[in-house]
């Protein structure tokens, strides 16, 4: 009986040990095992197709897909594909490029201005030769179709702080603060460095030293990482192990970085394991850099991760309303929303454009994404679903008029301007604070979205309270944040054809609206036709731009003589 009674102990023992067991020295004590992930493998990395797979990247303009690149990097070579996780090519993009920069080492994606793009670092360095030429290279993210395409990139050269040479294989980008985050491959302690992202850099850029990662005892030679979509994690490897670092609340990510991570238990060691993408943030991806096939994992958060006769750790049940969506951009660039109580996700795009489908989404943590024609499912971890109808309609631009818009939450008005809250009499067409609130609003209802026709000049009345927005024309920002007051924001918009121009909150607390609205044009140049200005004029809408008839001539609204 004294036996039976030691071995069950035993027994027990055994299986806290396990459910507790530490990961690999760090900063001096063992870090957590994260035993969050489970580990399959779904499918093959040929080399025919591809090999020396140096860094991947999951799509956000087509989502199922991963962007991939080699360590071979010119002349023909300098290309990236698109496969599917089982291994498949779909696609492949030729990428043009002024500087001639071998050792591809990472790839990444991100927004940034409402659009997407495609990073890739020219920032290996095994000779310690470049110093001071370091390149990324980017480019927007095409949609994956098929076939083969060539893009030319812009790029951005940078150095080190320390005026000194590095060798990286770690390029990752926060779609949260929009800044590149790049981890040095060291023998010894690896360091991690940041840059913000911008479009109009000249000249050479210096990285900011955020930290040192571990004490280079165990983690070292860092080869891969990447953050997940929504920024609340970002993990980083080696040949041996992966790291996990979880954003707390608003905290920068430099700030995350300096915590203690987690050490992922599910990773077993690849040889030549360089690559790391995140699809969500329940789910990364790996493989090898080899010259023969190579597996491609995949880990997906939610499951137990026992080995051996280990004892699996306790089941945590999962919430089933765990299943909702908080954000769907489409391609045109349009924040969609859902309204309450509605299983409808509602998007619009400019009449005489092509239909826009999804670009990006985010949803619950570790529930799944799919859409079937205009039908969403999102699946839960405990496999209950929520359907969602995509409905997304042409809106027609309101008509030109150089008289103030003073709006009174009219149809007329709610047929060119779309917003989510609606209108209401204090706040006038509203829009809400930018927090992470997503128990009552998906991101769309930060946004309002007016359709407007050609015109030069913008002028926006806030309602009482002055608010703090950023504003888009046709997704592209314009500018920088901007104080939406009540005597009239002035914004020069040059814009010859409609266009969709969008008022999205910057604050972090409260929420506004728009009360009024005056559009303006420049004087018609003389040389339009005379004879012709006086026989009437009819506008037409064609393939998304106005023009004006005259008699038989046609002309942009700016006066400009087409035909």
């Amino acid at each position: 009986m004294k036996t039976k009674v030691c071995l069950v102990a035993l027994g027990l023992f055994m299986a806290c040990a396990a459910w507790s067991a530490s990961g690999i020295n760090y900063d001096g004590t063992n870090l957590e095992l994260n035993n969050d992930f489970t580990r399959t493998e779904c499918g093959t990395q040929k080399k025919d197709v591809m090999k020396e797979i140096s860094g991947m990247a999951c799509s956000r303009v087509t989502p199922g897909y991963i962007w991939e690149h080699g360590d071979e990097n010119l002349g023909s070579n300098r290309r990236i594909l698109a496969i599917k996780p089982d291994g498949t090519q779909q696609m492949e993009v030729k990428v043009s490029t002024s500087s001639d920069r071998d050792d591809w080492e990472d790839i990444c994606t991100g927004t940034y201005g409402g659009k997407s793009y495609i990073f890739i670092g020219a920032i290996g360095d095994n000779n310690l030769a470049y110093k001071d030429k370091y390149y990324i290279y980017y480019f927007e993210e095409p949609a994956i179709t098929s076939g083969s395409k060539t893009i030319t990139a812009s790029e951005i050269v940078f150095g080190y702080p320390d005026n000194q040479a590095h060798n990286t294989e770690t390029l990752m980008y926060d779609n949260v603060e929009q800044i590149f985050y790049i981890a040095t491959k060291a023998d010894g302690v690896c360091s991690l460095y940041s840059l913000p992202f911008k479009t109009d850099y000249s000249g050479k850029q210096t990285l900011t030293k955020v930290c040192d990662l571990g004490n280079g005892s165990k983690f070292n030679l860092c080869t891969g990482g990447d953050i997940t979509p929504d920024g609340s994690w970002m993990a980083i490897k080696n040949k041996k192990y992966i790291l996990l670092w979880e954003r707390q609340g608003s905290e920068s990510l430099s700030a995350t970085a300096t915590r203690r991570p987690t050490q992922i238990a599910a990773y077993q060691e690849e040889a030549q394991g360089e690559s790391l993408a995140w699809e969500d943030n329940s789910t990364f991806y790996t493989t090898s850099d080899q010259k023969k096939d190579v597996p491609i994992y995949k880990y997906t958060r939610g499951g137990s991760q026992g080995g051996g006769d280990d004892p699996e750790p306790p089941v945590v049940p999962v919430d089933s309303s765990a299943k909702a969506i908080k954000e769907v951009v489409l391609t045109n660039s349009y924040y969609a929303y859902i309204n309450e109580g509605e299983s409808v996700i509602h998007g619009w795009y400019l009449e005489g454009e092509a239909m826009p489908s999804v670009k990006s989404y985010l949803v619950s943590d570790s529930a799944k994404w799919s859409q079937e024609g205009n039908t969403i499912t999102v699946t839960a971890l405990d496999k209950s679903t929520a359907t969602y109808t995509l409905d997304i309609q042409a809106v027609s631009p309101v008509a030109f008029t150089d008289q103030e818009i003073v709006f009174d939450g009219s149809a007329d008005e709610a047929e060119w301007l779309k917003a989510a809250y609606g209108w209401d009499d204090t706040k006038k067409w509203r829009f809400s604070k930018t927090d992470d609130d997503y128990s009552r609003e998906i991101a769309g209802k930060t946004h309002i979205e007016l359709f407007l026709p050609a015109c030069d000049t913008v002028v926006l009345t806030s309602m009482k309270t002055e608010r703090d927005v950023r504003i888009y024309v046709n997704g592209a920002q314009l500018g920088d944040k901007v104080k939406l007051v009540k005597t009239g924001l002035a914004l020069a918009v040059e814009q010859s054809a409609p266009f969709m121009f969008s008022v999205v909150s910057a604050q972090s607390s409260g929420d506004g609206g728009i009360a009024a609205i005056r559009m303006a044009r420049k004087a018609t140049p003389t040389g339009i036709d005379e004879t012709a200005s006086e026989k009437a004029s009819t506008k037409v809408l064609y393939n998304g731009r106005l023009f004006i008839l005259r008699g038989t001539k046609i002309y942009t609204p700016a006066g400009q003589q087409v035909r």
